[in-house]
């Protein structure tokens, strides 16, 4: 509301005719509010006032010359969109009316129709009317840059999943850098789901217009690159069937959880080892220090029937009480990695360590070797526990592999503060359902395997600040991506 202690109001009369403009600043005058009148006779005139002054309203003729009071609010609208305008005219026509309208003119007025009371409202209207959509623009504004920055991904769908907008953040995990390559498009085309929670497009069709929240895992232009979000699906507007669907990532969350699963079950591990180890290794040494009395009886005595020669039974018991006595040995080396004597080595100190110790195997096997671990990084580091991790990985991935076919490669990549350790084979690959209880204690996909290896690896890596990723496709090979940090 417009009042005397509100705040002078600029007003822009925008007249070409000397005795018309004097009746209007009469009236004007005579409304309520306070005012600064300013007459410009023509549209360059006006132009310069616009660009001079603080406007705060134009009242404008329709008939100036070579332009017109249309052209006038059409220049206006498009360089100082929120100066309210006001039409007059000495004409009562329909057309006029309705031009003005459309070309942005926030009211009109028949000069010898008006009153000084319709004219006081008519600014009162315009003023406020300008005030309001400003406030609402710049609402929009702020959501709309909500929107955009906002670090979930957000896509908004109509009822056939075409994608009708996308925020910045959903450009990205879609690996995209416009949205005009995505507007129009299906939403399925882009994001799928993991098969085990079912199709996405089922997914969405079983709770159509209604809101819920879904936890899934989602595939990315039909690659392996995967992503576990929180879906939140809303509708915004149920008369046109568009829905708003936000995708958080919980992926880091995830892993931080299997991590300290598994931490946990190795710690659980650990002391189940420890209990069992002294348990049953004084028994053990009982049975090796009874052995190896009884070999000493029976090394004098001969047997002409070798059925029934009992050095035979002798042997099996002795190598299966080694056996087991260095299963207890693995399962301790496994899960006993508390104390970490952490010095300054290089890296490639370390690969070349752990390299050194499969050369005989990549050489008798035939396999096609590749090493880029060209780099000076420092890291902190028990030099022969690390070794021992990398090692693990670089067996299995020999042994994964076919003879003269067989493909290694190991790679290093350097950032700011980590350095990565790609191990990469063709091998036979990994089944997607063991991926996630590859590093558990005791499983194992090899024959005669103890499955504590790995277990070892990822301990180790742990210990040194550091995470270990696994990919794999079946038929194709597997990845081990190593990080850790530099000094």
């Amino acid at each position: 509301m417009i009042n005397n202690t509100t705040k002078q109001l600029n007003l822009l009369v925008v007249e070409d005719d000397e005795d018309d403009f004097f009746l209007l600043e009469s009236n004007l005058k005579a409304t309520t509010f306070c005012k600064e009148i300013f007459w410009a006779v023509d549209f360059n005139a006006a132009k310069k006032y616009l660009e001079e002054k603080v406007i705060d309203i134009a009242l404008i003729d329709y008939r100036l010359g070579a332009y017109t009071g249309i052209d006038v609010i059409s220049f206006i609208n498009s360089h100082f969109t929120f100066i309210p305008t006001i039409l007059l005219t000495g004409l009562k026509e329909a057309a006029i009316d309705e031009e003005a309208l459309r070309s942005g003119a926030f009211d009109y007025l028949v000069k010898d129709q008006y009153s000084i009371d319709i004219l006081d409202r008519s600014i009162r209207y315009a003023v406020e009317k300008s005030r309001v959509l400003k406030s609402l623009k710049q609402s929009e504004s702020k959501f709309k840059n909500l929107f955009e920055n906002a670090l979930e991904y957000i896509f908004i769908i109509d009822s056939d999943f075409k994608i009708l907008d996308v925020n910045k953040s959903a450009l990205k995990i879609v690996e995209l850098e416009s949205k005009e390559s995505l507007i129009g498009t299906a939403i399925t085309n882009y994001l799928s789901t993991d098969p085990s929670v079912g199709d996405f497009l089922e997914v969405l069709n079983r709770n159509l217009f209604t809101t819920f929240e879904i936890e899934i895992e989602i595939s990315v232009n039909n690659t392996p690159r995967k992503i576990h979000c929180m879906l939140h699906f809303s509708i915004i507007d149920e008369s046109l069937n568009i829905a708003q669907l936000v995708l958080y990532d919980i992926t880091e969350l995830k892993e931080k959880e299997l991590r300290d699963k598994l931490l946990e079950k190795q710690a659980l591990t650990g002391k189940t080892a420890q209990v069992i180890a002294h348990e049953i290794k004084n028994p053990l040494s009982n049975i090796q220090l009874s052995l190896n009395e009884l070999k000493q009886i029976l090394e004098p005595l001969t047997f002409d029937n070798p059925d029934e020669n009992p050095h035979v039974f002798i042997d099996i018991i002795d190598r299966n009480s080694k056996r087991i006595n260095n299963l207890i040995e693995d399962l301790l080396n496994a899960t006993r990695f508390n104390t970490v004597n952490f010095e300054e080595v290089l890296l490639i100190d370390v690969l070349n360590e752990a390299i050194a110790l499969v050369q005989d195997r990549i050489t008798l096997k035939g396999i096609y070797f590749s090493k880029g671990i060209e780099t000076k990084v420092k890291i902190k580091a028990d030099k022969e526990k690390l070794v021992i991790a990398l090692l693990n990985i670089l067996v299995n991935a020999i042994e994964a592999v076919e003879e003269k076919s067989g493909k290694l490669i190991l790679a290093i990549f350097e950032e700011k503060d980590l350095v990565t350790i790609n191990i990469t084979d063709n091998g036979k690959g990994i089944p997607a359902e063991h991926l996630s209880k590859l590093f558990e204690p005791f499983f194992t996909s090899k024959r005669g395997g103890s499955g504590l290896g790995l277990t070892a690896t990822y301990n180790i890596i742990t210990k040194h600040d550091g995470s270990i990723k696994v990919k794999s496709k079946e038929n194709i090979g597997t990845s081990f991506i190593i990080t850790l940090p530099v000094l």
